[in-house]
């Protein structure tokens, strides 16, 4: 997406049903359905891209995400560039860059100026 980097900030982040709701600097709106945000965790474990540094706590449990009934525990900042989701499931290591959040949106604007499918 070529945008000018302002487009990349969010005035406002919520949870608005199942949804994630951001409200960009330059006046655009995205609605992320949190299956979506769910399955493009991108964390190594989910990319399955890195090793883990660590082994995992052999105690934490992290049930497999269920379609439907996944939910946004909490969102912690990270920065001036992303957002942690801590997910119902347990899974928390995930830090969404806001550029993706916004290359994620699914209007069909986005979708077009993205190469998508409108």
């Amino acid at each position: 997406m070529n945008a000018d980097p302002k487009s990349f900030k969010p005035r406002n982040i919520a949870v608005f049903g199942r949804e994630l709701a951001l409200a960009w600097a330059d006046g655009h709106e995205s609605y992320l359905p949190f299956d979506d945000l769910r399955r493009a965790c991108p964390c190594a474990m989910c990319r399955g891209t890195h090793e883990p540094a660590a082994a995992p706590d052999p105690l934490r449990i992290v049930k497999a995400p269920v379609a439907g009934q996944v939910a946004i525990a909490k969102l912690v900042p990270v920065g001036s560039y992303a957002v942690q989701i801590v997910w119902s499931d347990g899974h928390d290591t995930g830090i969404y860059a806001f550029e993706s959040l916004r290359e994620a949106c699914p209007c069909p604007d986005c979708r077009r100026r993205n190469g998508g499918a409108s």
